[in-house]
């Protein structure tokens, strides 16, 4: 039995240091291809749906009319709101703002979305949220570029790193933030795209259209970003952005039942990903989860010392460290990168509760 329990643990080292060699590969080869088009800025449409966000919404609006870019609107669109949002927007003059109020209350912010984006001016639309600012005022032109960099592209996959703050939550939901987009950027770099995060997005209108905008996942509370990217995207239609000054940042939750509410919200859309996705992230996510539970259960019967275990782990760690670095100094982590031990256990608890939560999540906007 022994030797069975040790040929599982060494199979799933083998799988966790493939998968983060793969990502690793994956993230330098993004900024190895690199360049920057000359050619003319196209006009953007910059969308953000609000519900509820009159203590934000004011700050990221007036941010987003600051960007350097030659010409754009800002679509702000009202959810429903039962606080003073709208009225907040009434108080900035700019005839770049055109601020609507969603006429129908049925799928929440997918419809919402779906009318901010048939009433965009122009074809190329980029999204974020109301509670989010952007990292420089280049962050529309550097999603730009990004799109015209390479014939063919219809879209562009963001990154939105959270706010630093001091806690052992804010550092897990960076951490949790920077794994993700490893995930979804290294997997679009490689051909394989699956998903994007709505706080910074951009698509051509024409690429909505095309998939029928949310209408196959209407049903489902989150989604507008992710189950959109998994419809549209192809391996020559989609490009990721990791410039820095493209980043959109927002704060993360600052209590742990509210941070697991939302990822519980958000993980029941990966339910509806492609299956050759699904398999893909679950074997990350279980290999890392088998390799604690054998070494648990080793210990407990004895099967190896804690010397061993010490080695193991500690082995583990070094290694997984020297692959995430990358990550870890392109996507805004390298203050949190020397917490990984702590940062890894946490993560397989997370995986762990993270399904199961899910089951009793209710669906909301």
């Amino acid at each position: 039995m022994i030797y069975l329990f040790f040929l599982i643990l060494l199979l799933l080292v083998l799988i966790i240091f493939l998968y983060w060699s793969f990502f690793n590969i994956g993230l330098r080869r993004i900024i190895k291809n690199k360049t920057i088009s000359q050619a003319i800025m196209p006009p953007i449409s910059v969308i953000v749906a609000y519900k509820n966000a009159e203590n934000q919404l004011k700050n990221t609006i007036n941010a987003i009319l600051d960007q350097d870019y030659p010409e754009f609107e800002v679509v702000a669109i009202d959810d429903f709101s039962s606080d003073s949002s709208f009225d907040i927007l009434s108080e900035i003059s700019d005839i770049k703002l055109v601020s609507l109020k969603a006429s129908v209350d049925i799928a929440g912010k997918k419809t919402a979305l779906t009318e901010a984006i048939l009433s965009a001016k122009y074809d190329v639309l980029l999204f974020t949220d109301a509670d989010c600012i952007p990292a420089s005022k280049q962050w529309i032109k550097s999603m730009s570029a990004s799109l015209i960099d390479r014939a063919n592209t219809e879209i562009v996959l963001g990154y939105g790193p959270m706010i630093k703050k001091r806690g052992c939550i804010n550092a897990f939901a960076r951490y949790e933030t920077i794994i993700t987009a490893t995930q979804y950027i290294t997997y679009a770099a490689t051909g394989i795209p699956y998903m994007g995060v709505g706080r910074n997005l951009m698509y051509r209108k024409s690429t909505f259209v095309r998939a029928g905008g949310f209408a196959d996942h209407l049903h489902i509370a989150s989604g507008d970003d992710d189950l959109l990217v998994s419809k549209a995207a192809t391996h020559n239609n989609t490009v990721v952005n990791i410039d820095k000054e493209s980043f959109v940042y927002s704060e993360a939750k600052g209590t742990l039942i509210s941070y697991l509410l939302q990822k519980t919200r958000h993980i029941s859309t990966s339910y509806h990903y492609t299956f050759h996705h699904k398999f893909l992230l679950t074997l990350f996510a279980l290999s890392q989860i088998s390799f604690y539970f054998i070494l648990v259960v080793g210990s407990i019967f004895e099967y190896w010392t804690l010397t061993f275990v010490l080695l193991i782990l500690s082995t583990k760690w070094i290694i997984q460290m020297f692959l995430h670095n990358d990550s870890f100094n392109l996507l805004d982590g390298k203050d949190i990168k020397w917490y990984f031990p702590f940062l890894d256990i946490t993560m397989n608890i997370y995986y762990t509760i993270l399904p199961i939560l899910g089951w009793f999540r209710k669906s909301g906007w």
